[in-house]
This record gives structure tokens, sequence and C-alpha cells, in this order.
């Protein structure tokens, strides 16, 4: 009896280790496509409009059939908008051996992560990360073997609102003031600086500000050097106080910025009369006119209520893009993803072909 009952606590055992081993084996349910974004936390504004824009292309996809004649799941992790947990992400979704990554949103937390997506094999794509270090290794040039972006780079929308600027506003002397401890806001700067002086305008105020406050002191400059625009690189945590002093001491010259401006809080916390003449440069306008965008816009409200932001189109491109190089290679292993990927070229799922160029808008214009 006793032999009995031990044989009996073996087996049962060695069925709850099955079981238990089971669980971590990867299911064939079907494709795993991961997500590392900001869904609590810094960033979480932005992030969940990325996560709405994923999930409809997900489901667009699953209702035409899926990928590879399976259904697609996401593996979404929270990485609270702080570059440990977006590593630790990484890890959690290394395990669920996910075809592909998208997110992280913020250029800090994809920094980070970026040794260790190279070091797994797993191709990420970055929705909104504009800027140039985060798919090419700033000391030694050499390109990322398996970090994508969806969005643009800096210099092209620098690009973009300086030729704005001077073509369609016709302004000739321009003030930047940004914030210096912001790579993203220090490489805005310098890209429309550049731009602009290269077309024949000039930028006779050119000052790092910390401390939006610091701004007060600079006004009697604007007048002195007969200042007719201004630039304010940066996101909106640092531009709304700065468009809000500008604006109550009484300046009235154009204000404008970058794709960080384009979060909620711009529109809805910002008084409606100091965004008059105010122009920013995005990823995706509303009123775009193409027929993908028109049905993507159009998908989007019916399932969420309310209109697409840029991050919402965003991380549906890059859904998309992950997508359409799983069909093209007919593989779901990360390693032939990531190849086609490298293939992928003037490729946006709402549009066509990917814009050469930033789209300029204004948040008020005078005339609305």
């Amino acid at each position: 009896m006793k032999r009995n009952m031990q044989i009996l606590g073996f087996c049962m055992l060695f069925v709850i280790l099955l079981l238990s081993g089971c669980s971590l084996m990867p299911a064939n349910t079907g494709v795993l496509i991961g997500t590392n974004l900001a869904l609590s936390g810094k960033g979480m504004s932005y992030s969940t409009s990325t996560e709405r824009g994923i999930e409809l292309a997900k489901d667009m996809v699953n209702d035409r059939g899926g990928l590879l004649g399976k259904p697609v799941q996401l593996v979404s992790v929270d990485n609270h908008g702080k570059p440990e947990d977006a590593v630790a992400a990484i890890q959690q979704l290394t395990v669920r051996h996910v075809s592909a990554i998208i997110g992280p949103d913020l250029a800090d937390c994809t920094r980070a992560v970026i040794p260790n997506v190279e070091a797994v094999k797993i191709p990420l794509i970055s929705p909104a990360c504009t800027q140039p270090d985060i798919t090419v290794d700033a000391q030694s040039h050499e390109v990322y073997r398996y970090i994508f972006r969806a969005a643009y780079i800096d210099a092209s929308q620098g690009r973009a609102m300086a030729d704005y600027a001077l073509k369609q506003l016709h302004v000739k002397r321009a003030a930047v003031f940004y914030y210096p401890d912001k790579m993203y806001a220090q490489g805005l700067a310098e890209y429309f600086r550049s731009a602009f002086a290269a077309s024949g305008g000039d930028v006779p105020v050119y000052i790092p500000v910390e401390n939006v406050l610091d701004l007060t002191k600079y006004l009697p400059l604007l007048q002195r050097e007969q200042v007719d625009v201004i630039y304010l690189p940066g996101y909106d945590d640092w531009t709304i106080p700065a468009i809000e002093l500008l604006r109550s001491h009484g300046v009235s010259l154009p204000l404008l910025g970058p794709d960080g401006w384009n979060g909620p809080k711009m529109e809805r916390d910002v008084d409606k009369d100091y965004l008059t003449q105010v122009y920013y440069t995005d990823h995706y306008a509303g009123h775009d006119a193409t027929d993908a965008a028109k049905r993507f816009s159009q998908a989007y409200y019916e399932k969420y209520g309310e209109w697409p932001d840029s991050y919402a189109a965003l991380g549906y491109d890059a859904f998309m893009m992950t997508a359409d190089a799983i069909e093209r290679c007919q593989s779901a292993e990360a390693a032939d993803v990531a190849r086609e990927l490298v293939k992928t070229i003037d490729y946006d799922a709402r549009r066509g072909p990917f814009p050469s160029m930033p789209i300029t808008m204004p948040l008020k214009t005078s005339s609305s």
C-alpha cells in the first residue's frame, strides 16, 4: 500500500511538472507580436493612442484571415515610460517568442533597449521615435540590424518647418528657444536653424532655456532683433508653459513646433486664443484626402468613438509594416521578419507611399 501511494505521488508530481512545463512553451495559437509601450506614467497620453492604432490594425488583419493562416495575438507589456522597465519588457517578450516588437514610443526608452534587441535578434519598430540615433549608432554610424522606425526623422521635420515658415508664412528672421537637456529639442533646434539659414532666412536669436520663466528676460531681444517668428522645439510639457508665457506677455508672432506638440494636452489645456498662429509638423493629418487615410480614420472612429491622432496612425502603420513583412517572407520567425523589414521602402499603410516630408499643421489659424 505504501509503495502504491509512493508511485501515485510520483505520477501526480510528474503530471504537475509536465503541465507546468507546457505552460512555459509557446502555444501554437497564432502569430505573436509584442508591444512595449508606456500604458501608464510618462508618455501614457502618446502610447495609449499608439496602442489603439495597433489594436485596430490587428483586428483588421484578423478580419481578413490573420497571418499565415493563423490569428494574430498581441502580447502587451507596460514599460511605464521608464527605460529600465522598457528593458525588462524586452526580456518578457523574448520569453514569449514574439515575431516582432512594436515600441517604445519614447526615445530614451528606445535607446535603452537597443543592446538587448540586437542581442536577442527580434525586430523592433518604434512607431514615433524621430531621432536619427535610434536606427544608426551615433559613434560608429553603423545601421542597427534589428531596430526600425515608422516615423520620419528630425532632420526632415526641421527642414519642413523652415521651408513652411519661409514660403508660406513669408517670415525672414527667426528666434529659436529650446530645452537644453533634451537631445530631441537640441537636434530639432539645430536642424531648423541650418535649414532656415540655408534657404535665406536669419536666426539672430538662438538660446537654450531650461526654466520657461527665463523667457521673459529675452522678450526685449525679440523686438530689438526684429524677429518675426519663433521656433520652440520640445515636448508639450515644456512648450505649453512657453506658449502661455509668450502669449500672456503680448507676443503675437507665429509660434512653430515639432511633432512633440501633437498630444491631446495642447488643444485641451491651452487657451484657444493663444493657439492662433501656432503651427507644428506632424506625421498624419485628419484632413488627408487619400482613400486609405479615410478608411483608417473612419474605422478608428467606429471602434473608439473619436478621430485618430498621429500616434494612433503611427501605431497602425508599425503593425501593418510588420504584417506586410510576415506575409512577404511567409514566416513568423523573428530573423526572417527582420530581413524582410530591411527591404521595406516607402511603405505607409494609411497613405500609400510614405510621404517624403512631414505635414505642417496649424493648431488654430488666424482665420479659424
